[in-house]
Order: C-alpha cells, then structure tokens, then sequence
C-alpha cells in the first residue's frame, strides 16, 4: 500500500509538472504564454520571450532582458542586456561587455569576466577568456569552466560547443611554427580535455544519441563515439538522431533511417523534421503532415506548416492562422 501511494503520488507530481508547461503566442508583437489547454495564462505583454526552461523563461523589455515564473511574475528583473536560457541551474547573463552566470534567485554565481559564455552542459560550460595586459584585453581563446568558476579545461580553441554525449566540439586552429594559421581542425574532447576523436571532417555535429554527422566530398555520414565511420556519406542532407531516427535526404527526397543506415521510412517526402515525442513532421507537395515511426500519418488534418511536439503540444499554421494542436489533431489555441 506504501508502495501505491508513493507511486500514485509521483503520477500526480508528473502530471501536474506537464500541466505547469506554458506555450509561447505572439499576438499584436506581443509575446505571452498559453497552458496545454489553451488557455492565456500569461497575456502577451513582452517585446520577446524564449520558452519555458527548467522553470523559467527569457523576457525582453525593450532592450533588456529577465525572467519570468510559469504565473508570469518578473522573478528576475530585466536588467541584462543579453541572456541565454537556464541550463544545469544557471543562465548565461550579459552586462557591457562582459557574460557571467546567474542562479534562479538571481545571484551572480559567476562574475561577468568573460567575452562569450554558451550554457551549462553536463556540469561544464564554454567561454571565450582573456586577459588584461595594461589596457588592453587579449583573446586567450575558449576553453571550459565548472559551476565554481575553475578552468578545468585551458583555453586553447577558436570556438567551442557544450558537452553533449560526454563530448564537446571544439575548432582548433593548427599553425606552422606555432605562429601562422594553416586550418581549422574539429576536434572531440573529453571532460579532462583531451582530445579522444581527431576529425579533418567538415560539417561535423555534436553527438546526439550517440551519433554525429559529418560531411566528406560534399555528403553526409555519421561516426559513433569511438570515432569510426558507422554510416558511410551518402546523404544529401541530413539532421541529428533523435528517438533513434535521423532524417536524411536523398536527392530531392527525405525519409528516416535508423543507426544501421537502413531507411525504415522511405525517401518520399519533399521535407522531414526531426522525431519528437514519436511523430514527426513531414511535407508532400504544400502541406504538412505528422507521421508515426511506421510512416503512417496519424493525424488526418494537413497544414500549411508545422514544428514537432513538444510538451504535448505542436505549433502549425492552419487557413492563415498560427495554432497549436495536440497529439489526436485537436486545435487547443489559435489566433
């Protein structure tokens, strides 16, 4: 009985969490939020808003930026002149010059030192560092600090992506004699720093699911995390592995294969998004449809456009209109 009641309990948590999720409309140039039912729980008001992330979301005010509650309360006044979402607890906060890290009580956890900060991934975030040499501000490159502000990665690179997959993307500029540059290298490197897979790939991703892309004689393949080929370049075009599938063009046509490079769903569509939540958006001709993994439409309503699910819920455009629709079809909000 125990048992029930603490699983019965954890239910409810989760369903009350997936209710709390707000939804952004843009109505008039105004930004507000609806909750999964379609209701306007925060009345567009704000010049720009980012979605919801790990509680909060962005807000703009003319040209300063802040956070708000799912109640839509300004719990961190506008007062940055730039701002990343949260990620791993902390936002990415620019004033003047100089990026820092703020908490969700917003404390400065982190000083504005540095020139370029990208958002906390896997306990570690890229930022771009230098130092003052009289007046005068010397780019050291980007390397990787932790939540207490430590350089556990030196700065080394002419830019650099968060961790994904225990790995992060990082360009190298390999130079002749230390001194001239020749090209940039992309290099995968591990939390301690170095590097465990060497690419002269171009167009390579971060890992997603344990996959990245790369690009070799103008097409597309994946390697694994070991570094080796898992799928041969064979693609005109391609997206990230998500829920298993991955996107791929082929010539004019897209369909999806899985991480053997075998097409699970035919290349017959004129353009394919992503899988989220187990369908994904696909469009033949102009209009736009919502397939399962099996490739079979599951929603009967077609649409001018649309973007994957996320929360439950889907952005399309329906007759001129900008509307969300849950995963059966049916139209929650519209304007």
């Amino acid at each position: 009985m125990r048992w029930f009641l603490i699983s019965l309990f954890l239910i409810s948590a989760l369903a009350a969490q997936n209710n709390d999720y707000r939804y952004r409309i843009v109505v008039g140039g105004k930004h507000g939020f609806i909750d999964r039912q379609g209701q306007v729980v925060i009345p567009p008001q704000f010049h720009e808003c980012g979605q919801f992330n790990e509680g909060l979301a962005r807000f703009r005010d003319y040209d300063q930026w802040g956070f708000i509650d799912p109640q839509g309360k300004k719990v961190i006044p506008a007062q940055y002149d730039e701002a990343l979402d949260f990620s791993d607890g902390l936002a990415a906060v620019r004033k003047g010059r100089f990026w820092g890290y703020i908490d969700k009580n917003d404390s400065l956890v982190i000083p504005f030192m540095y020139t370029k900060a990208l958002a906390f991934k896997e306990g570690l975030a890229p930022v771009k560092m230098g130092k003052k040499f009289l007046f005068i501000w010397l780019n050291q490159g980007y390397g990787f600090i932790n939540k207490k502000n430590e350089a556990v990665i030196q700065p080394a690179y002419t830019f650099a992506y968060p961790f994904s997959d225990g790995l992060a993307l990082v360009n190298f500029t390999k130079k002749f004699l230390g001194i001239i540059p020749l090209h940039v290298q992309r290099n995968f490197i591990d939390r301690t720093g170095n590097p465990v897979i060497k690419t002269a790939y171009q167009g390579i991703s971060s890992f997603s699911e344990g996959m990245a892309r790369f690009q070799e004689k103008g097409l597309i393949g994946y390697i694994d995390k070991s570094g080796n080929i898992a799928i041969e370049a064979q693609f005109d075009n391609a997206s990230n592995f998500s829920e298993g599938l991955a996107a791929v063009r082929i010539g004019k046509t897209w369909g999806f294969i899985n991480k053997t490079g075998r097409f699970v769903i035919p290349a017959r569509y004129d353009y394919a998004l992503s899988f989220s939540e187990d369908l994904a958006p696909v469009k033949q001709g102009s209009e736009w449809m919502f397939i399962d993994r099996a490739g079979i439409q599951t929603i009967s309503q077609t649409f001018e456009a649309c973007s994957p699910f996320r929360n439950g819920l889907a952005l399309v455009r329906l007759n001129g209109k900008v509307a969300y629709i849950d995963t059966t079809g049916k139209l929650v909000w519209s304007n």
